[in-house]
């Protein structure tokens, strides 16, 4: 089932806009503060806060103690995080995709500004190129984006 999903989402072709490559920026710093979340949440369950010293078994009758209930809050956020995670991951991977197909120096543009989130005077120097150049760059893989 897994593998006929992914041929799917290989074959699936999606008309790129402007909007769709602006928000790829957005969600990319999204994934990012994710991450330190669960490395935070990851962090807590292994801190000696979460560690319960008690060796005794509990029967099924007795509440479970604060900490057991505090690491199962703290699996349940990370695993809410994670699946987001990979629905960012699968939306950048939709945008990275539809920018392969585009010649080099216009996908290193459309990286620059809508995947890693640069402003346009920064793609500007790193390209060394002029603002009219990025500008006609920028018009011409859109037009190649969309078709």
């Amino acid at each position: 089932m897994k593998i006929s999903v992914k041929i799917y989402i290989l074959c699936e072709v999606q008309e790129m806009t402007k909007e769709t490559l602006m928000q790829c920026s957005a969600k990319r710093r999204e994934l990012q503060q994710i991450s330190r979340r669960i490395e935070t949440l990851r962090a807590d369950a292994r801190s000696t806060k979460a560690v319960c010293y008690d060796s005794e078994p509990k029967s099924k009758g007795e509440p479970v103690a604060a900490v057991q209930r505090y690491i199962e809050r703290l699996e349940e956020l990370s695993a809410l995080y994670e699946e987001k995670k990979a629905d960012l991951m699968q939306d950048i991977i939709t945008v990275e995709r539809a920018i392969s197909v585009l010649p080099s120096d216009l996908r290193m543009l459309m990286r620059c500004r809508y995947i890693e989130g640069y402003k346009w005077e920064q793609v500007n120097e790193m390209m060394y190129i002029s603002e009219r150049t990025s500008k006609r760059m920028h018009k011409a893989a859109m037009e190649l984006l969309k078709k």
